[in-house]
């Protein structure tokens, strides 16, 4: 068989061909499902990025897996905090996720760090609460009573932190949450000594306001807890 001048070409364009379907299977590989909220799913794309879609919502019934999945996570929160009152919260303040997911990238969680909320990009809007399961109460109840002056009993500690990102919302009055998050986004890396010293006083503002919040709203749990008891106040 003779080969011909343009055999050469035909090889290099079907190596090509080939690199290619390899690369397009390794990209393929590559795709995310991310939910948002209860309709809400966003797809990581090779090539197109992010793309929003909307789930049916016809169904009248349950998905046994997704029942199952869920039962455990009610589970996991029951174990750390009062499920009703986490529920009636959520509700209440528009929290459309609570999670416990870390603040790092892997989902691990920063040293230090107990808790902490985000304004949720689901089509309600609203916010996404997370809250680190694997805290040491007791210590941490410690450093709380030093900073707060208030005795905080270990199996409360995932409530009052909860009910401290939810004094972070809007409706529960804290509108520096808003322009913390604005300040903090637009000031960029580079900030003055007057800017830094703005964004601390505002930070500072917003955490006072959360605390406060917190603390009222755990009394009050408090005072409905011995109520259902039957204990006089």
């Amino acid at each position: 068989m003779q080969l011909t001048g343009s055999s050469p070409l035909f090889m290099i364009l079907g190596f090509l061909l080939g690199l290619g379907v390899v690369y397009f299977l390794v990209r393929i590989k590559k795709i995310t499902v991310n939910r948002l909220d209860d309709r809400t799913l966003v797809l990581k794309l090779p090539f197109l990025g992010c793309v929003e879609a909307n789930g049916p919502t016809k169904y009248q019934g349950l998905f046994v897996r997704n029942v199952s999945e869920t039962l455990n996570k009610v589970k996991l929160f029951q174990g750390l905090m009062d499920f009703d009152l986490m529920l009636r919260y959520a509700q209440d303040y528009n929290i459309n996720y609570i999670g416990v997911e870390g603040d790092n990238p892997d989902g691990s969680w920063s040293k230090g760090r107990l808790a902490y909320s985000t304004l949720s990009k689901g089509h309600n809007g609203g916010y996404d609460i997370f809250l680190n399961p694997d805290l040491d109460r007791d210590v941490v109840c410690s450093r709380l009573k030093e900073e707060l002056g208030l005795d905080i009993k270990p199996e409360e500690l995932h409530t009052f932190l909860f009910l401290h990102e939810i004094g972070h919302t809007r409706k529960a009055g804290n509108d520096c949450y808003i322009s913390a998050r604005l300040n903090h986004s637009l000031s960029g890396g580079r900030r003055s000594v007057r800017r830094r010293r703005e964004l601390k006083l505002l930070h500072s503002k917003v955490e006072r306001f959360a605390d406060d919040f917190a603390i009222k709203e755990l009394l009050k749990w408090r005072g409905s807890q011995l109520l259902d008891s039957g204990y006089p106040l």
